[in-house]
């Protein structure tokens, strides 16, 4: 018996008998994190056996049957694998002429399609399924990843109309479960509490949601579902305790499987910031949810990651600084933190990761990012909004320290605001890491800009200058953000100054009326 499974069935066997409190819980939670990089690797050299028995196996039939095994293993531990042995199996499957075999492969690429971010992509693999000719057990899995693929797409999509036409979609392909699924079973149970959920029926959905537990395991996959959705019926109750268990019982599932793609550990640390004022526990799980997201390689949840991010990163740095003034931790994290959380990746990778591995991942990221034009402005957009709220945060902190300092309060007061205050070269930094990043993704921006003005007017940039003050602020209007306050923030000008230069680049242009608008197009080709 493997590693792997030994630890597994240990920890199925804890929580079978845990009657114990939610402190129990916790310290049951800390033992598999501590396991985690163990666990990780007892499962990946269970895969590795089982690519070795594929690597030698010739007879295409058994070969498909190892690359779904793959498949089905690899679907919530990494994107990149799954994708890759998936693909396989699509040739394999036509290859053997097996409509079923093509049917399974389409539902799990969809699925994988979905997660990653790609949704247009998965609904196209999942019209090439012949509906007609799926067994119960595949349109249950055809429903289910129709419904998973409109529930991400309404998470992500930040347009409402369209949102809301997803969320409708997905209510659909839960009706079709509902009526596909047998009720007495756990699937069935889950689908109905689902269902009874969308309705606002919280009693309901609670009493299913349990029967479905009772007949699960913590190393199942629906449990780790169930019990995460059973805390947020609590939750909505307001029945504190109750969330906490269901969702650590969830948070330990995740672990014990293993999962990358998963979504107990973010909700505990909101709960952990919000409720317990835990902000350091709370800082330490996200960050184990930044490890996932970053090996699963799983856009969303690095964007719900980041949603969470400033305001547990706060409360960790207001009670780092209430237990010793003196220690600069909290301005450190601050700082790390107006990076972006590409530098939480870097910060949770050293500890877990070689640099060879770390790079790669990296690059991995930023090849999701430059994928299409409306994903990366995504992207940039939520990192430029992101450093806007702190610098303005920042700013705010000192002025209210520097009136006390004037009040004559402290020495140590002074100090404090001396070490805050954000220096110029740190302004330097980011201007010279916004302009690479920038241009690397807008290379003709300077160019095209330039085409816009008068010719004796355009803008001559001196030797190694990527973008001076007036172009940065165009780069703020290409990437959508036009708010002349927002703009002042983030380059440290007054909301006048932004202003002055706006009108004076308006009257130098060609087409004065449309001039601002054209700015928001340029570069639309790469």
């Amino acid at each position: 018996m493997t590693l792997f499974r030994l630890l597994s069935l240990a920890a199925v066997a804890f929580l079978f008998s845990c009657t114990g409190t939610n402190d129990q819980l916790y310290e049951e939670l800390e033992k598999h994190l501590a396991r985690r990089v163990e666990v990780t690797k007892a499962k990946e050299n269970s895969l590795l056996q089982q690519k070795r028995r594929l690597a030698s196996c010739a007879n295409a039939e058994t070969r498909y049957l190892l690359c779904d095994s793959l498949v089905r293993e690899y679907l919530l531990f990494n994107s990149d694998s799954a994708s890759q042995y998936i693909d396989e199996n699509i040739a394999l499957a036509q290859q053997l002429g097996n409509d079923t075999y093509l049917n399974k492969a389409y539902i799990l690429q969809a699925y994988i399609l979905a997660t990653a971010g790609n949704y247009s992509n998965a609904r196209e693999s999942l019209a090439m399924v012949e509906k007609s000719t799926l067994d119960t057990k595949d349109l249950t899995d055809y429903y289910e990843t129709w419904r998973w693929l409109y529930n991400t797409w309404e998470a992500y999509v930040s347009d409402k109309n369209r949102s809301k036409q997803y969320a409708e979609k997905g209510y659909a392909y839960l009706d079709s479960l509902c009526e596909t699924v047998d009720e007495k079973s756990a699937d069935g149970l889950y689908f109905l509490a689902e269902r009874q959920l969308t309705k606002g029926n919280l009693k309901e959905a609670e009493t299913l949601y349990l029967k479905c537990i009772d007949m699960l395991t913590p190393e199942q996959r629906r449990y780790a579902s169930a019990t995460c959705a059973l805390a947020m019926v609590y939750e909505m109750q307001g029945r504190y305790d109750d969330f906490e268990h269901y969702i650590i019982l969830a948070a330990i599932s995740d672990n014990i499987i293993p999962l990358k793609e998963n979504l107990a550990m973010q909700i505990l640390a909101k709960y952990l910031s919000q409720q317990r004022n835990d902000y350091t526990l709370a800082q330490r799980y996200l960050i184990y949810s930044v490890e996932d997201a970053i090996y699963y390689n799983g856009r969303l949840r690095l964007t719900e990651i980041a949603r969470k991010l400033p305001d547990i990163a706060l409360g960790y740095q207001s009670q780092e600084e209430a237990q010793d003034k003196q220690e600069a931790t909290a301005i450190a994290v601050v700082g790390l933190l107006t990076l972006g959380l590409l530098c939480v990746a870097i910060y949770s990778m050293r500890q877990n990761r070689d640099l060879k591995a770390q790079r790669r991942m990296r690059i991995a990221l930023n090849e999701k990012l430059r994928a299409t034009n409306n994903r990366r402005e995504q992207y940039v957009s939520l990192f430029i909004e992101l450093c806007a709220a702190y610098i303005d945060k920042y700013n705010r902190f000192q002025k209210t320290i520097e009136r006390k300092i004037k009040a004559h309060q402290t020495d140590d007061l002074l100090q404090l605001v001396h070490t805050s205050r954000m220096k110029d070269t740190d302004a330097k930094e980011f201007f010279m890491n916004f302009d690479r990043a920038f241009l690397d993704l807008y290379p003709q921006f300077v160019e095209e800009f330039n085409a816009l003005l008068q010719p004796e007017h355009r803008i001559i940039l001196k030797k190694d200058q990527l973008l001076n003050a007036e172009l940065r602020i165009m780069a703020f209007l290409r990437l959508g953000i036009k708010d002349t306050t927002n703009i002042a923030t983030m380059l440290m000008y007054s909301p006048q100054t932004i202003y002055n230069y706006r009108s004076s680049l308006k009257s130098h242009a060609i087409a004065k009326d449309s001039f601002e608008d054209d700015v928001t197009h340029l570069c639309a080709g790469e």
